[in-house]
């Protein structure tokens, strides 16, 4: 039964749309105008995992989550008794110890079962934490839906989203980011992304695994090699340019040889000027002005910027709901296709997929809990 006090999301029948709609825009302002709250973290590659491993452990404490809420959301209050109770955040400490415990059980498992055992449960489990750290329309465990909030196309193995796609984890997750932190020992800023969220409700998207992939940075030159396609994901770096009006950042895109297709810049940067310097492209933005821009931009595992071009624009999904659809669709295609899947692993079928696959898993296995950590600690850490 239907709390009256909840608010639902943006597409709930039984509320006024502009109550929800005001209330995230309240938080992406709030957001946007203040000084971000997270911290870089580097991590020597030898205490890699350790280190990983303690930070998540340190989510794992009710006094932690109460305060994690009040610095991932903006619009809670200032009194001791603001953002939630002890009683929920023991239940997003449950959350935070079942999706470790599962990691950690899946981590040196095989590979023939990881993607459902592994990754799909224990990112799912960690995903209802993030929701209610981070959603601002979303405060208790029990406001979200039943439902993994898209669907599993299994002749054409492909993952469908948005629309009129039943709502649950993974629109609550999208929603759960209306702005998108872009942040270097040098640069921080907030994109707004209070349009995309909105839009996900009004367009269904039909993405077939390898368009997924080829999203990943650290799969780039992998995707490439083994299937003659090229990458969706660019090197970004962001530098001051030299103006004496205004503090500005050249957005230099590319590698000198790859660059993006200008209509895909063109729609992440309007009202921007764009050019080209040495074969990348370059993009001009007053730092006032940077959270306009309409661009997906991924960290990866060492803490480099990547722009990726979006087959889903005006969406603008976080890397960790890419990783949430890809992981699904494995697990789909491990439950109901065991036959096939255990011909990709054992290099049956065709080694460049084998490859593919094998080296998704293990990207993923570490990068995993630095994006739990980005999407629901205090940090945001990376591989030094």
């Amino acid at each position: 039964m239907k709390n009256k006090n909840d608010v639902g999301d943006l597409k709930d029948p039984d509320l006024i749309p502009s109550k929800n709609t005001s209330i995230v825009l309240k938080e992406v302002k709030g957001r946007i105008d203040r000084e971000d709250p997270l911290s870089l973290l580097g991590i020597e590659p030898l205490d890699f995992d350790d280190a990983v491993m303690e930070l998540s452990e340190s989510l794992e404490n009710v006094s932690e989550i109460r305060e994690l809420y009040k610095v991932r959301k903006t619009s809670v209050g200032e009194s001791a008794n603001a953002g939630i109770s002890a009683d929920e955040a023991k239940k997003l400490k449950n959350c935070f110890s079942q999706g470790r415990e599962l990691f950690l059980a899946g981590r040196n498992g095989s590979l023939m079962v990881k993607p459902l055992n592994f990754f799909f449960y224990a990112l799912t489990a960690y995903t209802y934490g993030i929701i209610i750290l981070n959603n601002p329309l979303r405060y208790r465990k029990d406001m979200l839906p039943g439902s993994h909030g898209m669907a599993y196309l299994p002749a054409p193995i492909q993952a469908q989203f948005g629309g009129d796609t039943a709502r649950g984890t993974f629109s609550d997750l999208v929603s759960s980011f209306p702005t998108h932190l872009v942040k270097t020992p040098s640069i921080s800023f907030s994109i707004d992304c209070s349009n995309s969220v909105m839009e996900l409700y009004n367009t269904r998207f039909e993405v077939s695994l390898g368009t997924l992939l080829s999203m990943i940075p650290e799969m780039s030159e992998y995707f490439e090699l083994t299937t003659g396609q090229k990458s969706r994901c660019y090197p970004l770096e962001i530098i001051s340019a030299n103006d004496p009006r205004s503090v500005t950042w050249e957005f230099q895109i590319g590698n000198g040889e790859s660059r993006p297709p200008s209509n895909c810049v063109n729609e992440a940067f309007e009202g921007f000027p764009v050019t080209e310097r040495h074969g990348k492209i370059i993009v001009t933005i007053q730092a006032a002005k940077a959270s306009r821009i309409k661009a997906t931009i991924y960290t990866d595992l060492r803490g480099q910027l990547w722009f990726i071009e979006n087959p889903f624009f005006p969406v603008i999904l976080p890397e960790v709901a890419i990783h949430f659809l890809i992981t699904s669709v494995f697990s789909n295609i491990m439950r109901y296709r065991p036959d096939e899947w255990g011909s990709v692993l054992l290099n049956e079928f065709s080694s460049k997929i084998s490859l593919l696959t094998r080296h998704y898993f293990s990207s993923f296995q570490r990068k995993f809990m630095l994006l739990i950590l980005r999407s629901a600690s205090r940090y945001l850490p990376y591989a030094t």
